[in-house]
């Protein structure tokens, strides 16, 4: 009976594996680079970085000064990592987008304003989370 690519796949070692797919110390490098580039690219150009990067210091300030739990400070990390992964997809979307024509085109301004949905999604959950971590300690000063 003949093996399959699949079985074949299945029976290589950790080293045959990372030879198959390329991956050395130089290709990983250059998906860090790329990786890099990319935020590079964000920060540079991107139209809400600096009000992302202000909450963000404000929220991490406030974790330091209310004394928020571990689980808390895990959730803050998640969000601002969801965030800004989902931003730097928005503005790939955009870029992709404008790359093809600066032109009116009812898709393209589809993609562009789902893009933008989805990170004014993400913000808004943010926003509840940051509610929901937040509030009891800021009530307690008033009580």
């Amino acid at each position: 009976m003949a093996m399959g690519s699949k079985d074949k796949k299945k029976n290589l070692t950790l080293m045959e594996e990372f030879e198959r797919r390329d991956l050395n110390p130089k290709s990983v490098m250059n998906v860090i680079k790329y990786s890099l580039n990319g935020i590079k690219s964000y920060a540079d150009d991107g139209k809400s970085i600096i009000l992302y990067s202000f909450g963000s210091i404000l929220e991490i300030i406030f974790g330091f000064i209310f004394h928020i739990n571990g689980l808390e400070w895990i959730l803050i990390i998640c969000m601002l990592g969801i965030l800004l992964a989902v931003e730097l997809l928005n503005t790939a979307i955009e870029k992709a987008c404008d790359a093809i024509t600066k032109d009116y085109n009812p898709y393209i301004k589809i993609a562009k304003d789902c893009g933008s949905g989805a990170t004014f999604i993400i913000f808004v959950v943010i926003l509840i989370l940051n509610i929901i971590i937040f509030y009891p300690k800021i009530a307690i000063l008033f009580a």
